[in-house]
């Protein structure tokens, strides 16, 4: 009798008697991931390998053939791939949709991210709901600028300080949230975010970051008034140097401090990391800096679908 629970611990899972799941080593896995999951997006994406090593890696048999690869874990399912001649991904998606569905608590949504654009129909016809949101990524290589500041701005990078708990955070936490909340509120970002009060944009823990990242950073402060105007925040994507947070406040736009401060991280990274990238919802305006600034677009992709809850 094949076990429909979820366990970390189970090896394999049966669908239907004739298709199963085995978690599957996270390395090998990737490498199929990484040729056979969408040759567009992974053109892109030229160094990823998908091997986090994340216990939710499984191969999908048909009989004792290997047909593709999935991750999937209660309340979520991403990354799905057919290996060819075999192509019935709807097929499967049916048979893995049943197998979700009893490991999940149905309080809550499943959820699958960053859908490409071949996989949004496939999810719909299974009953995954779109978001509204659509996104892309972007990126350009690392490159030093000779970059001017006007004489009434001070330019500095985030503090970090350990916290009693052993944690870390931002020593200017608060007045980045406030920078962030003026920057973005009412915006497409902090809508798809469900931020709207200003302890909603306290900045997260910079463990997601590190020392370079840190330093590459940006904080504009008005210096007559001691006010921050302006940030940008890098972070860790995978092990590329990417852009978490980037606003100014309306009161100091036009005045090409998101290029200047994307100009200083480019700037600065050169030689530790060699390209920059950053995640921009379309309709975002300032997607035209970014082109200007020869960021190069990603495939599209809806930013979340998901089977409502029960």
């Amino acid at each position: 009798m094949s076990v429909k629970q979820w366990s970390e611990d189970t090896i394999s899972y049966d669908l239907n008697g004739e298709w199963s799941i085995r978690r599957a080593e996270p390395e090998e896995w990737g490498v199929y991931c990484s040729v056979y999951y969408n040759m567009q997006y992974n053109g892109f994406f030229r160094e990823e390998g998908y091997t986090n090593p994340r216990r939710n890696a499984f191969w999908i048999y048909k009989g004792e053939s290997r047909i593709g690869g999935v991750r999937m874990s209660p309340n979520v399912i991403y990354h799905l791939f057919v290996i060819p001649p075999f192509n019935d991904s709807f097929g499967i998606l049916k048979q893995l949709k049943k197998l979700l569905i009893q490991w999940s608590d149905r309080k809550e949504p499943i959820r699958t991210y960053e859908v490409l654009p071949d996989q949004v129909q496939l999810y719909a016809r299974a009953g995954f709901w779109p978001d509204e949101f659509r996104c892309r990524w972007m990126q350009r290589p690392t490159e030093e600028f000779h970059i001017s500041w006007e004489d009434n701005l001070r330019i500095e990078s985030p503090e970090v300080e350990v916290t009693e708990e052993g944690g870390k955070r931002f020593i200017l936490a608060e007045e980045i949230a406030r920078c962030d909340f003026e920057s973005f509120r009412g915006g497409l970002d902090a809508t798809r975010r469900k931020q709207t009060a200003v302890k909603d944009f306290l900045p997260t823990d910079p463990s997601y970051s590190n020392e370079e990242l840190t330093q590459a950073s940006t904080l504009v402060f008005d210096k007559a008034t001691g006010q921050l105007i302006a940030n940008c925040r890098l972070c860790l994507q995978d092990h590329v140097a990417a852009v978490y947070s980037i606003g100014v406040n309306p009161a100091y736009r036009g005045r090409r401090l998101a290029t200047r401060m994307l100009q200083r991280a480019l700037t600065m990274l050169k030689g530790t990391y060699p390209l920059l990238r950053l995640y921009v919802m379309e309709g975002n305006d300032a997607e035209s800096v970014y082109y200007n600034l020869g960021f190069k677009p990603g495939v599209q992709e809806v930013q979340k679908m998901y089977i409502p809850v029960n």
